[in-house]
């Protein structure tokens, strides 16, 4: 892919399921007109273009992702931490070995922890077009998928023609709620007045 035409938009990130997640990695790329989406697995890369006039909603639901992972790093943070603050506390003079391996065991599950919650909470990110809903794995953080969806919002309405009113807006919102029967939190992002409801805030 030549790099110098697009702007990387999002790192590369596993894609959802556990099968994918060790197949596939997936990342977003900024193009003149269009968004790449590139899947890597192996030795092969799928490259997906999205042109922004074809482009109708980007929908962000809440997931569980974030609580499902700190409770697998949890379940052996809390044992490691605890063995070593019984030997810290009970020991006058601690093994020094212990102590170093118990230190570096509490440090491999306590940091993916921090930094699972640091990036904040998880969604799951659709892009709508005419024809397809294409999962962007890539968007995977709302705070990431809010910064990426402001930034393309105007690229996609100079593309088909201006801003979406806001009337428009929640009128479309409240369609899509009936036709698709969403119990979860959902944003989206649209460019066209003849599209599915857009609203990012």
């Amino acid at each position: 892919m030549p790099k110098a035409e697009y702007q990387r938009l999002t790192r590369a990130q596993s894609r959802s399921g556990i099968a994918d997640a060790l197949m596939s990695r997936s990342s977003l790329w900024l193009g003149q007109d269009h968004l790449l989406c590139v899947d890597s697995g192996g030795f092969t890369e799928t490259y997906k273009r999205f042109y922004f006039r074809d482009i109708q909603a980007f929908t962000l639901v809440a997931s569980r992702r974030r609580a499902i992972l700190n409770w697998i790093l949890l379940v052996p943070t809390v044992p490691c931490l605890a063995w070593l603050l019984t030997i810290l506390v009970s020991q006058p003079v601690p093994d020094r070995g212990m102590v170093i391996t118990l230190a570096i065991l509490t440090s491999i599950f306590a940091l993916p922890l921090l930094i699972n919650n640091l990036l904040g909470p998880t969604c799951t990110c659709r892009l709508r077009t005419a024809v397809q809903v294409e999962e962007v794995p890539s968007l995977c953080r709302l705070r990431r998928a809010r910064k990426v969806l402001g930034r393309i919002r105007p690229l996609i309405a100079a593309a088909q023609g201006g801003e979406v009113p806001t009337e428009i807006i929640s009128t479309r919102m409240r369609e899509l709620f009936q036709t698709q029967a969403v119990t979860t939190p959902t944003e989206a992002v649209a460019g066209q007045p003849g599209a599915p409801p857009p609203a990012v805030a």
